[in-house]
C-alpha cells in the first residue's frame, strides 16, 4: 500500500477530529464495536488505530470524537480519545482507557480493562471541569470468534460499570453506580473480501440497542455507520419538531452515526527482523528478501490465506480418504456377495447331484413295486432341492400306485405349478379323472420323466 493511501483518510480523521461533537461516542473506545468493550482479534497486526465519528442529535446537536488507540508489545491496549460532547455545552473531554487480555481457552478470551478515566474543561456548568472519576468504567468480557467458510461471527459478553452501563447525554454531576451486562455480535461478510469483509454489528449496552456496518474501502480504511438507542428511532430529532411534537433532548435519545477509521500496519524493526531471520534458517526460506518483513500486515495475510488454502486442502483429503474407505467398504461387500454366491451355487449344485440319485434309486424300487423304499427315496431328493417338478411327478406317481389318489392328484398338481410344460403330467390327470390310467402307462411315463 502506498504511503498515499495512507496519509490521505489520516488527514481526513486529523481534520474531523474538530468538528463540534455524550463521553462514549459511538466508535470512540477500543476495539471495533459501537459502544461496548470488546476484543478486536485483528489488532495486533497493528501498530495505530485512529478513529473519527460522530452523533448527530437533530440538525442543531451533536456530538464528535477523536481517538487512538495501540496494542503494546506487553499485551496492554491503550486508547486516548478527544470527545466534544452535546452536553455539558461547549466543553471537551480527554478520556483515557486501558485494556488487557487475562486468559485465553480455545477459542475464547477474557479481557478485563478500565475505561472513561477523563479530564474535562471548558464546561458552561460549575464544577464539571477538572478530572472526572464518578464516570469510570470497569469491566470485564468473554470474546469468542467462530469461522464458517467465508463468514464469521465475534461474540462479546460481559458486564461494566460506570459509563458503560449509564452514558447519558444529560451531564450528570452525581451518577448512580451501577453494574450492567452487555452484549454484542460482529458479523463477518466476505462482501469486498480483499479489504477485510464488510462487518455487521449489534449490541446491547445496558440500556439500549445500538446496530452499525463497517464498510473497507480500502485494506486499512473503514467507513462506520450506525444508529444508536435503535428502540427509540421514532423520537429521532424531537427538537427539531414543532408543537405538541416538540421535546427537548433526553438521555437515551437515539442517534445516527458516521465516521471513520484508519488503521497504520505495525512495522517489524532492525532487531526482531534479525530473530525473525534467525528463526528462518539456512533454508530457501534464508534467502528471502527481509524487507518483506516490514510490512506485517500483508504478510499475515498471506499466511491467513496459505492457512486457509491448506485447510480447504485438509478437507479434501479428508474426503478423499472418506470416500477410498467407502469404496473399500464396498469391495469388500462385493466380494463377500461373490463367495456367498459361488458357496451357494457349490451347495445347490451338491444338492442337485444328491437328488437326482435318490431319483435314481426310486424309479429302481419303483420298478420293483417297493413303492415305500421308493417314497423314502423321493421324499430325500424333494428335501435337498424342493423345487424339482419330476421328483413330485414321480410321488405322485408312487401315491398312485398305493392307492392314494387324492395325494397322488395333489404331487402331480404342485409338478405342474413348478413346470407347466410337463405334458406327461397332464395326461396322467386327464386319465386318473377319466379312470383310465393303466400300471403300464404309469411305468412308461416313469420311464419318461426319468
Amino acid at each position: 500500500m502506498s504511503k498515499t493511501k495512507i496519509l490521505i483518510p489520516l488527514i481526513i480523521i486529523l481534520l474531523a477530529g474538530e468538528i463540534e461533537a455524550n463521553s462514549r461516542v459511538a466508535f470512540s473506545r477500543p476495539g471495533n464495536m459501537i459502544r461496548v468493550p470488546n476484543v478486536d482479534s485483528d489488532m495486533y497486526k497493528n501498530l495505530l488505530s485512529v478513529n473519527v465519528s460522530s452523533e448527530y442529535l437533530s440538525s442543531s446537536q451533536s456530538s464528535s470524537a477523536f481517538s487512538v488507540n495501540t496494542l503494546a508489545k506487553s499485551g496492554y491496549l491503550y486508547g486516548i480519545s478527544f470527545v466534544k460532547p452535546v452536553n455539558p455545552a461547549n466543553s471537551a473531554e480527554l478520556g483515557f482507557h486501558l485494556q488487557k487480555n487475562m486468559l485465553i481457552y480455545g477459542d475464547v478470551k477474557l479481557d478485563v480493562g478500565i475505561q472513561d478515566v477523563i479530564l474535562r474543561q471548558g464546561s458552561d456548568i460549575e464544577g464539571a471541569d477538572g478530572l472526572d472519576t464518578k464516570g469510570v468504567s470497569l469491566f470485564a468480557v468473554l470474546s469468542s470468534a467462530k469461522h464458517f467458510d467465508d463468514y464469521a461471527i465475534a461474540t462479546h459478553l460481559g458486564f461494566g460499570s460506570g459509563k458503560i452501563n449509564e452514558d447519558s447525554h444529560l451531564y450528570d454531576s452525581n451518577p448512580k453506580q451501577n453494574i450492567g451486562v452487555f452484549l454484542g455480535f460482529n458479523f463477518t461478510t466476505p462482501f469486498l473480501k480483499n479489504n477485510g469483509g464488510i462487518n455487521f454489528l449489534t449490541e446491547f449496552d445496558g440500556k439500549g440497542l445500538n446496530i452499525g456496518v463497517s464498510i473497507p474501502i480500502l485494506k486499512s480504511t473503514h467507513i462506520n455507520l450506525g444508529i444508536t438507542h435503535f428502540e427509540n428511532f421514532g423520537d429521532f430529532a424531537t427538537e427539531d419538531r414543532t408543537g405538541t411534537d416538540r421535546a427537548d433532548l433526553s438521555g437515551d435519545a437515539p442517534s445516527i452515526t458516521f465516521g471513520m477509521g484508519i488503521n497504520v500496519p505495525r512495522l517489524i524493526d532492525a532487531d526482531e527482523a534479525e530473530a525473525l531471520s534467525k528463526q528462518l534458517g539456512d533454508g530457501i526460506y534464508g534467502e528471502t528478501d527481509s524487507s518483506i518483513l516490514y510490512y506485517d500486515p500483508i504478510c499475515t495475510d498471506v499466511v491467513e490465506t496459505l492457512r486457509d488454502s491448506i485447510k480447504v486442502n485438509k478437507y479434501m483429503i479428508d474426503n478423499l480418504n472418506d470416500y477410498n474407505n467407502m469404496l473399500q467398504h464396498n469391495e469388500a461387500l462385493l466380494v463377500d456377495s461373490t463367495r456367498k454366491n459361488f458357496l451357494r451355487e457349490q451347495v445347490s449344485q451338491s444338492n442337485q447331484n444328491k437328488a437326482m440319485r435318490h431319483l435314481s434309486r426310486s424309479l429302481r424300487f419303483f420298478y420293483d413295486e417297493q413303492f415305500r423304499n421308493a417314497l423314502s427315496e423321493v421324499n430325500f431328493a424333494i428335501e435337498l432341492n424342493p423345487n424339482l417338478a419330476i421328483a413330485y411327478g414321480r410321488r405322485g406317481s408312487i401315491y398312485y400306485k398305493l392307492g392314494d389318489n387324492r395325494r397322488a392328484t395333489l404331487n402331480w398338481n404342485v409338478a405342474l405349478q413348478l413346470d407347466p410344460e410337463f405334458t406327461e403330467i397332464y395326461d396322467m390327470l386327464q386319465a386318473a379323472d377319466e379312470n383310465r390310467l393303466k400300471p403300464i402307462e404309469i411305468g412308461k411315463t416313469q420311464e419318461n420323466i426319468k
